[in-house]
């Protein structure tokens, strides 16, 4: 991880601006992904808000949004950038509607520079790769011979790699081989034209085709 923050200068009065270029200057991270990542114990300089509620609002954000690195809690940005938009519209005038919007505008800036911009791409760019391994690795692991819906024989070089959930939606898990089932081209054409997102969509969709349904079980042993 690494700190990509630089003092920004705002009409605001200085001693909010101290506090919170303090905040994102000590209190931010971002990964090899270009993820943004706050401090827990700088949300409420960021939030402006006491240390009390910036504790509540921490304890109800998912855990999957936090991390501890160093031995020090973290939230993704993006959920900041929640709590900072509805602090705004919910009680953005006056003073405390600038130093809301002054924050959120210090966030946006180490969120769109243009190193942070390159990790991204950088990291889409290896995940995309991966991507394209997923149908030959899940061949090999498993050695499998049928359209794993269908039961149809599997036509090889036709056949795709299905994510089970969205890779668009579910970016954490579009790389990963037990999110997806290798079938034949007509088999995931089908499922494409569903606009199937997800386990649930996707199991309704086999009863109505008839296809097979004892993926779901497993699926659910590696995600639950």
């Amino acid at each position: 991880m690494a700190n990509y923050v630089t003092e920004i200068d705002l009409s605001i009065s200085q001693k909010v601006k101290k506090e919170v270029t303090n905040a994102y200057l000590n209190g931010t991270l971002v990964d090899h992904k270009g993820f943004v990542w706050v401090r827990r114990d700088k949300l409420h300089s960021i939030l402006r808000t006491t240390k009390v509620n910036a504790n509540y609002y921490w304890v109800n954000i998912e855990s999957k949004y936090k991390i501890n690195f160093n031995n020090i809690d973290y939230v993704r940005g993006f959920k900041v950038v929640e709590l900072l938009a509805r602090r705004i519209e919910e009680d953005g005038v006056g003073k405390k509607g600038a130093n809301l919007e002054a924050s959120k505008f210090m966030y946006d800036q180490i969120n769109t520079c243009e190193v942070v911009k390159l990790l991204r791409l950088e990291y889409n760019l290896s995940v995309k790769e991966e991507r394209r391994t997923l149908k030959q690795r899940r061949i090999r692991l498993y050695k499998i011979e049928a359209d794993e819906l269908t039961g149809e024989l599997l036509i090889k070089k036709s056949a795709e790699f299905s994510h089970i959930r969205s890779a668009s939606i579910y970016r954490d898990r579009c790389t990963d081989i037990e999110n997806g089932l290798i079938v034949n081209y007509e088999t995931h054409r089908i499922i494409t034209s569903h606009e199937i997102n997800h386990e649930e969509q996707l199991l309704s969709l086999c009863k109505e085709q008839g296809w097979k349904t004892d993926w779901y079980d497993e699926y659910k042993k590696f995600y639950r």
